[in-house]
């Protein structure tokens, strides 16, 4: 007999467990988009035409987008905001004149996981034809309850070049 209400307290708390936390915690879609950082989608855009080239929404694409990253890590410890000011600045510079190839325009999921709504837009990445900067402007609807001005969510960055080729493979 104390086996039983042993056995049934168990089912009766997994049954409790499932119901609070919602029958969407087990599903797969779940799991894909907090493995995909939320990334709902990316848009690849000519920069000379305005024209939309290709929306990206397939998953093993977007893990792929994921990897490749647009910040370089930087050294807490030893950080030097003078010094990345300075290369930011030089990185601007050096594409001030170059002509813009395309922008990969990136949506994400609202982060709450209450809240199922549209994605939003998260960045925007422009490539230049012959360089390894890019630009990156972070979407003012990522930066909630304050007002940012847009010079403050604008970086430039160097990138590998693997993932220009993969960038240009995505505009393809």
């Amino acid at each position: 007999m104390n086996k039983k209400r042993i056995a049934a307290a168990g089912i009766a708390a997994g049954m409790a467990l499932f119901f609070c936390m919602g029958c969407g915690t087990f599903s797969d879609e779940k799991d894909t988009k907090e493995e995909l950082n939320n990334l709902a989608r990316v848009e690849v855009y000519s920069a000379e035409s305005g024209e939309l080239i290709k929306t990206v929404e397939e998953e093993e694409l977007l893990s792929e987008y994921n990897k490749h990253p647009v910040f370089d890590e930087i050294d807490e410890e030893n950080f030097d905001g003078e010094a990345w000011e300075e290369e930011q600045e030089k990185r601007e510079e050096s594409v001030r004149e170059e002509k813009e190839e395309y922008y990969f325009i990136s949506y994400r999921y609202p982060a709450a996981k209450i809240n199922d709504g549209e994605p939003e837009e998260s960045m925007t990445i422009t490539l230049y034809e012959d360089s390894d900067i890019i630009k990156i402007e972070i979407s003012q609807e990522n930066v909630k309850g304050i007002s940012v001005p847009q010079e403050f969510l604008t970086f430039y960055e160097e990138i590998m070049e693997e993932d220009r080729e993969f960038y240009d493979s995505l505009a393809e």
